[in-house]
């Protein structure tokens, strides 16, 4: 019998060791990833960084089951743009029948044993232990990858589900990838992701997450850029009982681009998280951030964002800005804009505001025939569709449109 590693486990960190000690395939690293997340158990509110995301309270009284298989599986939302399209289900990885586009290569391969910089973060730490293994892709040198790149991850509840991805962007390569969060969800579903951008290569990412109200979701997606190489993001969320999502940038070459955009619209007791870290460790790098998170009932929207300058990263331009619109009294919106700066040759600027739909605009709108309801919407529409309107790729915009038009549509 396995002697346990937690101190007085909660019923669902029991399960998850349980259900680790049931690993048929774990080894040394497994062993010592576990270990690690036994000593920092599942994060907290005390636990900086995670205040307003208290994964220990949501899955307290969490029940693991057994796997329950989606009955069916809708095509994507994005099936018309004939993406190359994967499928996690259950953490169960599904590649594309055929021959793969010229220029990519993918397959299953073992999962990462760890990441340097991730062995603090608790829920990284359960990852790897608990992955066997991966989806990986290769977009090769200067091949300019047409077919969008579609992830679906699908859950169906039950028991917790994990995943890692890895994705290479050669030398002058480009791609599309877009991923999307499906199901009534797991316990918790953990999806580890880490990104190699090549000198050159270009990367866009389009997040839409709409996963059930009972969810449990992390994701970390770790981006290494390289020597002018660009990064663009744009992620939707409606919510779950718990949504986080981590992007940590690190630019190690000169003339690197960022642009990570985010957009929450949420109601009932919807809770979502976008946290992200970026790291300039090279000259000459640009990143730009827009959020913008809808809440309304008694539904919650965090924002952390933190630039991060090392002394060599010099000329530096790095602007982020947070905004959150609350509509009833019960709805939080709760920002953490940080810049830490050891370079002194840089342009870098944070801005945050949350506050209310502006009555003035309400008036105006309502004395030129609108109704309350109408009036509202477009206020609404507006105020988070500057997020969207940055999407570069019309036909991602307008699913992304739709999306908020949906939502809107539900909230009337």
């Amino acid at each position: 019998m396995n002697q346990s590693l937690l101190i007085n486990p909660s019923a669902f960190e029991a399960g998850l060791e349980a259900a680790f000690h049931a690993r048929k395939s774990a080894n040394q690293t497994h062993e010592a990833a576990f270990e690690r997340f036994a000593k920092q158990r599942l994060p907290n509110r005390r636990r900086e960084g995670w205040k307003w995301s208290d994964f220990n309270a949501a899955l307290r009284t969490a029940q693991i089951s057994g796997p329950s298989a989606p009955e069916t599986i809708p095509p994507s939302a994005f099936a018309a743009l004939d993406p190359l399209e994967f499928r996690i289900i259950n953490g169960r990885i599904e590649i594309p029948e055929g021959d793969a586009p010229e220029g990519v290569r993918y397959g299953v391969m073992d999962a990462m044993g760890t990441i340097l910089e991730l062995e603090p973060h608790p829920i990284a730490s359960l990852n790897i232990a608990m992955t066997a293994k991966a989806l990986g892709i290769e977009v090769s040198k200067d091949v300019a990858l047409e077919r969008p790149i579609l992830i679906r991850h699908i859950d169906a509840g039950g028991a917790p589900q994990f995943a890692q991805v890895m994705l290479r962007v050669d030398i002058g390569a480009s791609a599309r990838l877009i991923e999307t969060w499906e199901g009534e969800g797991a316990p918790l579903s953990s999806r580890l992701f880490h990104i190699s951008l090549r000198d050159t290569a270009s990367l866009e990412r389009y997040v839409l997450d709409e996963t059930g109200d009972d969810a449990v979701t992390h994701s970390i997606f770790a981006v290494k850029i390289d020597q002018g190489a660009a990064f663009r993001q744009s992620s939707f969320s409606t919510g779950a009982k718990l949504s986080r999502h981590e992007t940590i940038a690190h630019f190690w070459g000169e003339g690197g681009e960022a642009r990570i955009d985010s957009a929450a619209l949420l109601s009932g007791d919807a809770h979502a998280d976008f946290t992200t870290h970026v790291l300039h460790k090279a000259e000459n790098c640009t990143t730009r951030q827009l959020h913008k998170s809808v809440a309304a009932d008694r539904a919650r929207g965090v924002f952390q964002g933190k630039f991060e300058v090392e002394r060599k990263a010099q000329k530096t331009d790095a602007k982020m800005n947070a905004n959150a619109l609350l509509l009833s009294d019960g709805a939080e919106a709760n920002h953490k804009p940080e810049l830490e700066i050891y370079a002194d040759d840089v342009e870098c600027a944070h801005g945050s505001a949350v506050g209310a739909l502006d009555d003035d605009a309400l008036f105006y709108l309502r004395q030129r025939g609108l109704s309350e309801r109408r009036a509202r919407a477009l206020l609404i529409e507006a105020f988070a569709g500057e997020v969207i309107d940055r999407i570069e790729d019309e036909p991602v915009r307008a699913i992304f449109a739709e999306r908020v038009a949906k939502w809107l549509e539900a909230q009337s």
